[in-house]
């Protein structure tokens, strides 16, 4: 077998393992132009969750969204989260921004109100300044049990075109 048929069993034998991968669910491919991967690996959720701690959630039904989000585990149950005067948003002492007044849609955004994280409950953040999070009331302090999975960035592979997020904030490929 030459080479150049060898590099093709290989990429077919990749393909194929990458579609069995999204066929069992455990692939998510990144929906958010705000995030730097173009998809995760969800892993199952054993034990205790932490600071820096990357999970995939289902977001409030009300809110309207297609996928989960994924975010990133800042506030476990009992950090302390305030918010400043200019709507400065602070957990156990770190800054981590600011809640807007409104959404790139202009709907106004009610900032989370200040107060201690409940057990069985996570302030979940992004750090884009346009990330739909933890900051905000109608997201707020998100329950264990919407929590699906730990997350895992997958790795850019430019010779399939999966680099970077693949949607931009118009919905399209940037």
């Amino acid at each position: 077998m030459t080479a150049r048929a060898r590099n093709r069993v290989l990429v077919g034998m990749a393909l194929f393992a990458g579609l069995w991968l999204l066929a069992a669910s455990r692939v998510h491919v990144n929906a958010s132009w705000s995030d730097g991967a173009w998809g995760y690996l969800a892993l199952p959720l054993f034990g205790d969750l932490g600071p820096g701690d990357v999970v995939l959630f289902d977001p409030p039904e009300g809110i309207g969204a297609e996928v989960p989000y994924l975010k990133t585990v800042r506030g476990v149950p009992g950090a302390r989260v305030n918010v400043g005067p200019a709507r400065t948003i602070v957990v156990d002492g770190r800054v981590l921004g600011t809640a807007k007044a409104r959404a790139r849609d202009d709907r106004p955004l009610e900032a989370i109100a200040a107060g201690t994280v409940p057990g069985g409950h996570y302030f979940l953040h992004g750090p884009h300044r346009d990330s739909h999070d933890s900051r905000y009331a109608e997201i707020g302090f998100v329950s264990r049990d919407r929590i699906r999975a730990r997350a895992v960035p997958l790795p850019d592979i430019p010779w399939l075109g999966l680099e970077g997020p693949l949607v931009g904030p118009e919905g399209v490929h940037p």
